[in-house]
């Protein structure tokens, strides 16, 4: 049974002091990524989010916020963390999702096969007079191999 996301955010070492840890790790985390999700591109914009549906998230996951930590908070803990183990994290749950556990077969899930992919609009292929959508491009790179498809 895959662990739950927010179990799965709040394993994430938090580097920082107990003293310096008024807001957890896994709630902040989840409520970021929901704010991206919905369209937040800056910490402010992410407080704003939380603060608007803070009574709904603590709803939903059991927060117990009083009120939305601040956007310098925000930033502090998302800045401090270990971008390999939030990676880590977001495999573990992916393995989860997929079925996989790690370990399984003898592959760690940190060591499962990578798929890049990359997509670009052509220049000038748009052509409105004769209603032509502009033309695209898609690249798959499975980075064990080092071939682009």
């Amino acid at each position: 049974m895959p662990m739950e996301f927010l179990d799965l955010l709040s394993q994430i070492p938090d580097p920082r002091r107990a003293q310096g840890k008024k807001w957890q790790l896994g709630p902040v985390m989840l409520a970021t990524i929901l704010a991206i999700l919905s369209g937040a591109t800056s910490y402010r914009k992410v407080h704003r989010f939380i603060e608007t549906h803070r009574r709904p998230l603590n709803r939903a996951f059991g927060f117990g916020w009083r009120a939305a930590p601040a956007y310098s908070a925000i930033r502090t803990i998302l800045q401090g963390l270990d971008g390999a183990e939030v990676e880590r994290a977001f495999r573990r749950h992916a393995a989860g999702l997929s079925g996989a556990a790690a370990g399984e077969g003898g592959q760690d899930v940190a060591s499962m096969p990578v798929l890049a992919i990359d997509g670009k609009t052509l220049r000038h292929s748009f052509d409105a007079f004769n209603d032509r959508k502009a033309a695209h491009v898609l690249s798959a790179f499975p980075e064990h191999h080092q071939v682009s498809l």
